[in-house]
């Protein structure tokens, strides 16, 4: 069984607008049994727990608040933004788990869009 305490996991921060703390938690690089996967057939579900913002799937504007969950089928657009004055906090699971890098190609899209400016 795979176990992880996310407390003690450090995380990256993602600049605004799209301001948040990414984790990785269970990846096959961390844990042996968790399998890989393709970004191409991996569903992520989000589980809001603080903050406030806007998700978009698949051209669809939803509010975010604590309490709110969403899920992106494999391969659908989609991306949230943070449009509090607290961060934004989500859960993702991954299913099946996805490559790490993902988090670094996430934080550098959200520096670009915000040099831009």
């Amino acid at each position: 069984m795979a176990y992880a305490d996310f407390s003690l996991i450090e995380g990256r921060q993602v600049p605004k607008p799209f301001e948040r703390e990414l984790k990785i938690i269970m990846t096959p690089e961390t844990h042996e049994d968790v399998e890989k996967f393709s970004l191409l057939v991996s569903g992520e579900l989000m589980v809001f727990t603080t903050g406030k913002g806007k998700a978009w799937l698949e051209g669809v504007e939803y509010e975010l608040k604590p309490g709110v969950a969403i899920y992106a089928a494999p391969g659908k657009v989609h991306k949230t933004m943070n449009t509090g004055d607290e961060p934004l906090t989500i859960i993702c699971v991954f299913v099946p788990p996805f490559n790490p890098d993902y988090i670094s190609a996430n934080i550098n899209a959200a520096k670009s869009v915000e040099e831009k400016k």
